[in-house]
Parts: structure tokens; C-alpha cells; sequence
């Protein structure tokens, strides 16, 4: 049966308008994506540039920040090679920081939450004692710091000059005997201003194409907003968070112009779009014949998709798997089985989860997937994630125009690994050019400074500007040309800095140069393949005066060659009979000779212990006061370097350990080869016993005292406190109502005894107040004894009126004077001192203190005069007198005087007022002694140096 032509060629008709329709309808979608497209490409512009908006941002807020740590790093460096640091050298230290950073504010040093040091003084003098706790929050801080030994930077706050600024803390540590950071000392900072430190990142020129807010995330768990509004986050801006020393800082930006940014060719493109319709559909019949092509192509395009050496995933827009490529089940490993068209982006991730192959996601699950499920609410996304396997990917995500999303994974773990080295052996080569004990600098094409060690940065005599990156090689020459003595090229004397520019642009540089202080240096140069200049700095001064000592010395050495022989003779006999022993080395440092001394003193015989090297009888004991000093004498014979009394051990006999004390030169031919040592040895180890057992009784000594004084003065505190409490009852709501109703029942009889159990109340309170002043007055005896034999106390020497000092006193003590009946007078001159002012008046009222304890009739007077560059300070009393025999000792720890009969304990305190009083004395220049006779009593003497105008 023949086919109805009709109804094919409605078919046809049917199929062929179904075509055109299908072709508008695509060509409106078309239209409609490349709208969407346009835009999706206008907003990822609009976000890459944002994105290097951002980076840059983040970049100087890092070197900003960074600068100032290294600066508060250098600062805690210099302290903690001189703890006892003064106000001047501080200021030296701090001044070229200032000069570098102008928005710094201040440097300061803190110790024990007070301010210690600050720098510039003139500007900051009423900060220096600052007590820190009574600002909560940088107390806090203080604390958060000497507890983590991490620096720190807390800010925006209110500065302690009522200005908003930033506070960076670095803690200084003691270096131990081990060389390693012991205890905590203080804490520097760098204070500078909120204001100078925005204007000095520039923020200005962003601001005119996008919102900017920075918040800081601080070490206390408060947030703080450094620059614009927080109101920024609420119309979802970019983030990026920013890792400073104890503190978060997050950078918001936002387009001034939003997010929705309508491309400029919207209408052209419809346009093209119409034109395109139309050709599509005069070509319809083309593509008719194309589609068996495509499809074939389709089929290839999933072939390579297939390949891939990155994972390749897209989901629908309800986060449906679309299309992936084997890689991407790979990476999933066992959890690939999930991975079906179909299957959701969650059920994928929690397939994931169940095999445990996001390491980073044990423990929190959850959080973890609802962070990565956040993302696809993002329009791009770009982040790494470390798998179980131990392979890291970086997985870049994209919304597609239908809003689905397509992901590409690629393996960079590689890639990380090689950053890694990289990184690595850069450091290496940073640090080990650091670690070079010669000059080193590194300049570019152009001449300009670009990298340079620790050595060449230290100045040299008549320099005044520090070295830095980016100066040019002629200015460095020219100033050294103007601060040098002679300049040598070839042993030629130059003085023109073109010539010496133009020897040291040649490789083989013989440049010598000679600085005040007889001070020579050599230059070596080496070009780099970049046509940059390598320099090298190698000081000759040693050679030079090794030099001229040789030419001097030549004929003092012959003369002495002649008395070699009768030396070596003479020196064999005193070896022979000396308590001591000598002993000889080779060049391999093999023992050669011992004399006899060594086996009178070691019972071992000599010859047992020749043809051994030293090596041997090096003992280290790790963490020992021994093993630094051991390493050193290594070192030193290995340099061919005298040594001089180095102690070791060594078990000459098993059940013995003997400890001996040596010193030795090394031996050197006429040619200037090494032969070997010569030197002396002795038996130390009862001296040494000894010493160690005295060392650690003195240590154990002060330790106590600072344990025990500060543990008494914390309840110390309490009692006087609430003592006090009780000694103004009065003032009590409790007192005032109990006297009132006492008032209002009119009972004479109870109000007298109420009188009188006040009465007793505050008697026994004067008691409690009494013994807690005494005990006080103790506790800081004790706790200054401890300073002065630590060596910590402060002592600031100034010019003091002595008779102002001395009348204050003895004002204060009148009335313990006219509790005894006794005439206090002061009969002095205006004699000023060079002295401190409050160890003077400490010094003045142990003095009058211990007088007024021991007179009990008569008067007590102090005078002074001038003896030489002395003023002689007296304070004579009528008291009981003291023993001519103990007229010393009453200056020990813990002593005290009684009537005739030298010292004892009976009388309150426990000694060690007068033994301060000499310390205190003493570390002001002057000297104290007493003068006394038995019942007709004492003066104590002390002078102290007399002030001079120059």
C-alpha cells in the first residue's frame, strides 16, 4: 500500500514548523543567557577586582603590622641582652624606630604591669610608673601575654594619652645558662596612633569604588571596628580575614553600586541575537544534517571529559548531579558508590563523611557540611580540602547561567609540596647569608640596594644612618669615602670615590679601606647572572696589627730563640718538683709530656695517658654550668687559641670523680704552622666542691627570701585592712544603728558599757595596727636584702638638699621621740649630696629608728659636715652603747645591740636595718661605720659624695 502523501507532507509541515519553533524558542533563551551571561561576566570583573582590592588592603595592613612587630622584637632583643637597660640607652635604641614609622606613638618597657622605660620621655614623662593594673583591660592583656610568651596586638583603644590607637607587646625573656629563653623579664610595646596608621595604609583611594569595613577580633574575645560601619555586613560583602599576633582582623568591602551591575551591551546583543534567529532559520535545514554530527561530537566531548586529569562535576539547580567524569568518583574513593546522575551535592558529602575521608571534618561533622553547603549559595567559589590519603585538592566552583554549578578538582598536592621546599630553602639561604661572619650585600642592575646581613648593617665609627633596601651603591661609597682614614687599591692610596665605584663594578675588586679606630676592611665583588653586584666585606684588622706586632717584635724574638734552651731547662726542673703539673700537645693535640707533678696529684702514671688527645677527658654533661664552658675550650683549640683556667671532670680512678682547672697557649713554628700546646694543670676538686656548695646556699637563701616575703605581705594586706575597718567602727552602717537605738532607750548604764567595749575595741585594733607596721617594715627589710643580693635594685643618683631630706625626717619621728620623753634635734648645713633621695631617707630613718629603739634618757642629734669630696652625715644618741668588739658586727644580717653585752634578739626586729643601710650605702659611693662606749652612747657614721655642679 502506497504511502498518503498528504499526510507526509503534513508530517513534514508539522515537523518543520515544530522546527522554527523550537529555533525562536531557543533563540529567546539564547537572547535571554547571553543577557544573563553579560551580566554574570560584568559581576565576576566587578568581584576580581575587588578580590585585588581586598589583597592589596590585606598586603600593607600585613607590612604595616609586621614592621612594627619587628621593631617591638628588636626592642625586647636589646633588653633581654641588658636587662638593666637605662632611660638613655632605651632612648637610643627607640629613637631610630620612631624616626622610621611615624605613626608609632611611643615605645615603652613594662615590668610587673608598670611602666619602666618609655620613649620619647619628654613627651610620655608622666607615664613612667604607670601602674598597668589599674587599667583593666591592658592588665588583662599583660597577663594573656606573660602567660602565652606570644606577642600580642590589641586595638583600637583609648590610649593612656586619650587618643584611639593600637598597642603591639612583645615579652622579653632572660636567655638561661643554656642559652635557651629562661624567665619572663617585661614586656615591650609599640603604641601608635589609630589615625596615622589608617592614613598610612592609604585606605583613601578605594574608597571611591567600594564600602570598607575592618573589625578586629581581639585576644579577649571582643570584637572592635577599626575603619567604616558595621552595617556593611548586612548586604553579604566579600570577606577576608587577616591573622595578626593575638588577633583576627576582618576586611569587608562592598561595590558602592551593589552587586548588580547591568551590562552596556544588552541591546546590541539582542539585536545580533534577532540576526542570528534569522540566519538559523534560512540554515534549518543545515542543521538538520548536523545533527548526527553533533551528536557523534557530544560523544567525543564526554570521551575528554572522561580523560581529564582534574575532577569535573555539574549539578542542576536543585544541587542535582548532572554530569562528572571518572576522576571525580577516584577522589572520592570509597564513597564514589554514591556518586550516581541524580544523586544530591549532601548525599555525596555525607557519603564522604560516613568513610572519613575529609580529615579536617572529624569531630564536626555537621559545621563542617553546613560550611561547605553555604558555598553553593555563592555565585564563585575557590578553596583547597585535604583528603584522607593525604592528597590536597583545590576545587574551584562556578554557577552556571541555569543556576546549577560546575566544579573542577585538581590535585595540587604536588604542587604544595614543592612550595614547601621552596620556602624552605629560601629561609635556609636567608639564614645561613644572615649567619655569615662578613659584610654581605646584594645589589640589582640598577645599583640599588636589595638584600644585605646582619654584619654589614653595623655602623661603623662616623656613621649616623642605618642600612636599608633600596639605597644606591654610589651614595654607600661615597659616604664611606667621607668617614674613612685611606682608602688602598692595590696597596695604592686613592681618595676619588669614581675610582673606587668603578673597582668595585670589576670582579676582582682589591679594594682596602681603613676606619677611626685603626679599623681595616677588604671589599670582594662578584657579578650575579641577573647583572646584579655581589659585595663582600672581610675585616683585615687583626692581620694588620698581627702585622706590625711581627715586624716590631723580630728582634725581640731572636734574642729570645737564644734563651730557649735554658728556659725548656729551667722549666723541666721547676715541672719536676712543682705541686702543679705542665704538660705538652702535638699538632693533633695528642699528649706529648706530663711532667710528675701529675702523678703526685692524680696517682696515675704520666706515660698511661701520652699519645691521648684531650677529647677524652672532656666530660659534657648535658644542661650542666660545665658543658658551655667545655664546647667553648673545643672550639678555642681547634682555632689554635689560648685558653686560661678551664675546669673539667674526669675519673682518673673509678670510685673518684676529680675535677681540674687548666690553661694553655698554643705553639707555633717559625713558619706560622701549629705545633701544638703547652700549658699547666692542677687538682681543683675540694676548691671546687666548696664553691658549688657555696653558689647553690646563697641562691637557695635569696630564693627564700623573696618566697617568704611575698607570701607574708598578701594576709599581711588583709589584716591591716579589715583592721582598719574595725578601728573606725564608727563609720559602720551597723555601729550607726546599734547607736542609735541606744541613744533612743536612753539606758546610761548600757551606753557606758557600749563605751567602754569601743574603748577595748580600738585598743586591741592599735595593737593589731602596731604589730602590722612592724611586720611590714620586715617584710620590706627582707624584700630589699633580696634586691640588693640579686642586684636588682635601682639606685638614681641626683642632686639632694641633705638638710631638707634630713629636717623631713625628723619631723616624721617626733612624735616617737616625745612618746620616750626624748630631745630629737637637727643640727645640720646645707651640704647637698649626689645620692637617691628615697634610699637617703630610708638610710635616715633605720639610723634614727635604732637610736630611738636604744636611748631611753637624754637626746638624739644629727649633723653633717664636709670632708673632701664627702659629706659626713652623724647621728648621735645617749643611749646603752655598744661593745668596742662589736661595733662590726652590728652591721651583719640578723644582729642586734644590747646593754654591754654585744648582740642578741630581745628587742624587736630581726637585724637587718643597719646591714641594709650599708648595702644601700655602699652602692651609692660612701661608707658607714659605728662609734660607741658602753653607757655613754653611740653615733653612727656614713658619708656620701658631695655634689658636684660639673
Amino acid at each position: 500500500m502506497m504511502p498518503d502523501k498528504n499526510r507526509i507532507r503534513r508530517i513534514n509541515l508539522m515537523i518543520e514548523l515544530a522546527t522554527y519553533v523550537a529555533i525562536m524558542l531557543a533563540f529567546v533563551s539564547l537572547s535571554y543567557n547571553l543577557e544573563r551571561f553579560s551580566r554574570l561576566a560584568a559581576q565576576d570583573q566587578q568581584m576580581s577586582g575587588l578580590y585585588a582590592a581586598q589583597t592589596k588592603i590585606t598586603e600593607r595592613i600585613h607590612e604595616a603590622v609586621n614592621r612594627k612587630e619587628l621593631f617591638a622584637r628588636g626592642i625586647a632583643a636589646a633588653v633581654a641582652l641588658r636587662p638593666d637597660i637605662t632611660e638613655q640607652e632605651f632612648a637610643r635604641l627607640s629613637s631610630g624606630i620612631r624616626l622610621e614609622d611615624p605613626s608609632v606613638v611611643n615605645m615603652a618597657l613594662v615590668r610587673d604591669k608598670r611602666i619602666t622605660h618609655v620613649y620619647p620621655e619628654d613627651e610620655n614623662e608622666g607615664l613612667i610608673g604607670t601602674d598597668l593594673r589599674n587599667v583593666p583591660r591592658q592588665s588583662a592583656v599583660l597577663d594573656r601575654v606573660g602567660r602565652t610568651g606570644k606577642s600580642a596586638l590589641d586595638g583600637p583603644i583609648t590610649l593612656l594619652q586619650g587618643t584611639q590607637g593600637f598597642i603591639l607587646r612583645e615579652p622579653v625573656f632572660l636567655l638561661g645558662d643554656d642559652g635557651d629563653a629562661g624567665q619572663l623579664w617585661a614586656i615591650a610595646s609599640i603604641v601608635f596612633d589609630k589615625d596615622k596608621f589608617l592614613r598610612e595604609l592609604g585606605l583613601d583611594e578605594f574608597t571611591a569604588e567600594y564600602q570598607m569595613t575592618i573589625r578586629a577580633h581581639n585576644m579577649l574575645g571582643d570584637e572592635r571596628t577599626i575603619y567604616g560601619e558595621n552595617a556593611i555586613f548586612a548586604h553579604d560583602p566579600a570577606i577576608q580575614q587577616l591573622r595578626l599576633p593575638s588577633s583576627i582582623w576582618t576586611i569587608a568591602l562592598l561595590p558602592v553600586a551593589g552587586w548588580d551591575a547591568t551590562p552596556a551591551q544588552t541591546e546590541r546583543n539582542r539585536m545580533l541575537t534577532g540576526i542570528a534567529m534569522i540566519v538559523t532559520l534560512a540554515m534549518a535545514w543545515y542543521l538538520n544534517r548536523l545533527r548526527a554530527a553533533n551528536w557523534h561530537s557530544a560523544a567525543q566531548l564526554r570521551a575528554a571529559v572522561n580523560v581529564l586529569q582534574s575532577g569535573f562535576v555539574l549539578f542542576d539547580r536543585n544541587d542535582r548531579l548532572q554530569i562528572c567524569n571518572e576522576r571525580y568518583r577516584e577522589i572520592h574513593g570509597p564513597a564514589g558508590g554514591a556518586i550516581v546522575k541524580g544523586a544530591t551535592f549532601e548525599s555525596i558529602l555525607r557519603e564522604g563523611l560516613r568513610h572519613g575521608i575529609f580529615p579536617d571534618a572529624i569531630g564536626h561533622e555537621e559545621a563542617w557540611l553546613a560550611k561547605h553547603l553555604a558555598r553553593g549559595e555563592q555565585k564563585a567559589s575557590r578553596f583547597e580540602l585535604e583528603l584522607s590519603n593525604g592528597h590536597w585538592l583545590q576545587i574551584l566552583e562556578q554557577e552556571t547561567p541555569t543556576g546549577g554549578r560546575v566544579a573542577v578538582l585538581n590535585d595540587i598536592t604536588e604542587l604544595l609540596h614543592s612550595r614547601q621546599r621552596a620556602q624552605l630553602a629560601e629561609q635556609r639561604l636567608f639564614d645561613a647569608i644572615d649567619a655569615l661572619p662578613v659584610g654581605f650585600w646584594l645589589f640589582d642592575a640598577e645599583d640599588r640596594l636589595i638584600m644585605f646581613n646582619r654584619v654589614s648593617g653595623n655602623m661603623l665609627p662616623g656613621m649616623q644612618r642605618a642600612l636599608r633596601e633600596g639605597r644606591k651603591l654610589g651614595e654607600l661609597v661615597e659616604r664611606r669615602a667621607a668617614i674613612s682614614k685611606e682608602m688602598l687599591i692595590g696597596g695604592r692610596p686613592v681618595t676619588d670615590p669614581r675610582e673606587v665605584l668603578d673597582n668595585l663594578h670589576a670582579e676582582t675588586s682589591e679594594l682596602e679601606v681603613c676606619y677611626d679606630g685603626d679599623l681595616w676592611f677588604r671589599y670582594f665583588t662578584r657579578r650575579t647572572s641577573e647583572n646584579g653586584l655581589v659585595m663582600f666585606r672581610v675585616e683585615l684588622t687583626d692581620l694588620r696589627r698581627h702585622q706590625r706586632q711581627i715586624e716590631t717584635s723580630n728582634a725581640e724574638l731572636r734574642a729570645a730563640l737564644a734563651e730557649r734552651d735554658a728556659a725548656e731547662s729551667r722549666f723541666r726542673d721547676v715541672a719536676d718538683i712543682s705541686t702543679e703539673w705542665f704538660w705538652e700537645q702535638d699538632e693533633n693535640l695528642h699528649f706529648t709530656y706530663l711532667s710528675e707533678g701529675f702523678r703526685r696529684a692524680m696517682g696515675r702514671d704520666p706515660a698511661d695517658f701520652i699519645g691521648r688527645a684531650r677529647i677524652e677527658f672532656l666530660v659534657e654533661r648535658d644542661g650542666s654550668p660545665e658543658a658551655e664552658s667545655l664546647v667553648a675550650l673545643r672550639e678555642t683549640m681547634e682555632r689554635h687559641e689560648p685558653f686560661k683556667d678551664v675546669v673539667y671532670s674526669y675519673r682518673f680512678h673509678p670510685d673518684h670523680e676529680s675535677w681540674i682547672r687548666t690553661s694553655g697557649k698554643p705553639v707555633f713554628a717559625k713558619d706560622g704552622s701549629f705545633r701544638g700546646y703547652i700549658g699547666t694543670a692542677a687538682d681543683v676538686t675540694q676548691f671546687y666542691a666548696a664553691l658549688r656548695q657555696a653558689e647553690q646556699a646563697d641562691e637557695a637563701k635569696t630564693q627564700f627570701l623573696n618566697i617568704i616575703s611575698h607570701e607574708l605581705r598578701t594576709p599581711l594586706t588583709v589584716v591591716t585592712g579589715f583592721n582598719s575597718f574595725i578601728y573606725n567602727s564608727d563609720r559602720l552602717p551597723s555601729y550607726v544603728t546599734l547607736h542609735k537605738l541606744l541613744e533612743a532607750q536612753d539606758n546610761p548604764s548600757l551606753r557606758r558599757l557600749f563605751d567602754a567595749y569601743r574603748t577595748d575595741i580600738r585598743s586591741f585594733s592599735d595593737r593589731i595596727r602596731s604589730a602590722g607596721v612592724q611586720l611590714q617594715t620586715l617584710i620590706d627589710d627582707m624584700l630589699d636584702l633580696a634586691r640588693i643580693e640579686a642586684n636588682t635594685i635601682r639606685i638614681e643618683t641626683t642632686r639632694i638638699d641633705s638638710l631638707r631630706v634630713t629636717q623631713s625626717v625628723v619631723d616624721q619621728m617626733q612624735s616617737m621621740a616625745a612618746e620616750k620623753h626624748l630631745e630629737l634635734r637637727c643640727e645640720m648645713t646645707d651640704l647637698p649630696v649626689a645620692a637617691d633621695e628615697t634610699r637617703l631617707r630610708q638610710i635616715l630613718t633605720n639610723l634614727l629608728g635604732n637610736a630611738l629603739k636604744f636611748t631611753d634618757h637624754g637626746s638624739i642629734t644629727v649633723r653633717n659636715e664636709r670632708q673632701g669630696d664627702m659629706v659626713v652625715f652623724r647621728v648621735e644618741d645617749t643611749g646603752i652603747g655598744i661593745a668596742a668588739d662589736k661595733l662590726t658586727v652590728i652591721f651583719d644580717r640578723f644582729a642586734q645591740v644590747t646593754e654591754g653585752t654585744g648582740t642578741t634578739r630581745r628587742n624587736q626586729g630581726v637585724g637587718l636595718g643597719l646591714a641594709i643601710c650599708k648595702d644601700l650605702v655602699r652602692l651609692q659611693g660612701g661608707w658607714i661605720r659605728a662609734e660607741s662606749r658602753i653607757g655613754r652612747g653611740s653615733t653612727l657614721v656614713f658619708a656620701l659624695p658631695a655634689w658636684k655642679d660639673a
